[in-house]
């Protein structure tokens, strides 16, 4: 989605891998642009304490590998199955082109071809988590098709969606709709099964869980959870609870329609391929001085004079691993 935090997600992905319980689970790149990419941004958010600027143009392709181990059925003798692990590499494709080309914006008309056109977009920051870059070039030209082709071959999609946003811009839905029946268009065309839905898993993150606002609505709303097995005893919201804790936070914005993106999700695709998770690329702020989370000073940013925001403390990224873990795994078992 449009300014969502794709490039500060990512970033976060990498230091999320590193501090994993998981030690086979590890990230890398498949050629020196993406490798560079993970090494530039992820070196903004953790010597720097900045975040990565978004992106301001198009046409760069970034892949990485996400290899785990997870487990999987496998039938024996006499019908009774038990479960065995399995190595398993996840294909990590980005087409780094900004928020705006997700938009749903009407085509401008080709005068040789009745009908058809493409689109002309200017192109602007998509991470507003940190710095704001000014505007590139809007007379750039963006093909959109290759964009949709790619993202309806996927076999699992990741969809960020900043709740903060949402409360002042509402044009969640609005960026969401287009491309979800842009998918629709190349993988339904054609079926034959009557009521068949898109084939591809779904995680959903609502992302920012450190800003003040979405913690206190989880703290106050019960959704507020602490895991016994982390020592640091940062918050988080567990996962069966992620998906009523999205439509709380969707029911705070007075001027969009984003509940209509969790209503389309379960319309177009099969409900147990959609999970909902609450994350954070940042985390929350802990003191080196302290063992713990301190409920009186959980901010990790602090605004500068300037306008933009600085990190301040050790980045802890909540949940961005485990949405990506949980696509593989459910890959694997299908």
């Amino acid at each position: 989605l449009f300014r969502s935090g794709k490039t500060t997600f990512l970033a976060a992905l990498n230091i999320a891998v590193s501090q994993a319980a998981a030690q086979e689970l590890m990230i890398f790149g498949v050629d020196d642009a993406s490798t560079d990419f993970l090494v530039d941004n992820t070196a903004k958010l953790t010597s720097e304490r900045k975040f990565p600027a978004g992106t301001i143009y198009s046409g760069n392709q970034y892949s990485w590998v996400l290899r785990m181990e997870t487990q999987v059925p496998e039938r024996r003798r006499f019908g009774r199955q038990t479960m065995t692990t399995v190595p398993l590499e996840m294909n990590l494709d980005l087409m780094d082109e900004p928020g705006r080309v997700f938009k749903d914006v009407q085509r401008e008309p080709d005068p040789a071809a009745p009908g058809g056109g493409g689109q002309n977009l200017g192109f602007d920051d998509d991470d507003d988590d940190g710095d704001i870059d000014a505007d590139s070039d809007a007379g750039t030209v963006v093909t959109e098709d290759s964009v949709m082709d790619q993202l309806a071959s996927c076999d699992g999609l990741l969809l960020l969606f900043d709740p903060t946003r949402e409360w002042t811009e509402g044009d969640a839905f609005n960026h969401f709709q287009g491309t979800l029946l842009r998918i629709a268009q190349r993988r339904m065309a054609g079926q034959t099964v009557p009521g068949g839905r898109l084939p591809q898993y779904v995680a959903v993150c609502a992302t920012k869980f450190d800003h003040p606002d979405v913690y206190r609505r989880a703290k106050n709303g019960g959704y507020r959870r602490f895991a016994a097995d982390d020592p640091a005893m940062f918050p988080q919201v567990a996962d069966e609870l992620a998906e009523k804790f999205f439509a709380d936070l969707v029911r705070q914005s007075e001027r969009g329609n984003a509940d209509l993106v969790a209503m389309a999700l379960r319309r177009y695709f099969e409900p147990d391929r959609v999970r909902f998770f609450i994350t954070s690329a940042i985390g929350f702020y802990k003191s080196r001085r302290s063992a713990r989370f301190q409920e009186a000073d959980f901010m990790n940013t602090v605004r500068q004079a300037d306008g933009t925001y600085q990190i301040r403390g050790a980045v802890h990224p909540i949940n961005v691993v485990e949405p990506l873990v949980w696509l593989g795994q459910s890959l694997a078992a299908r």
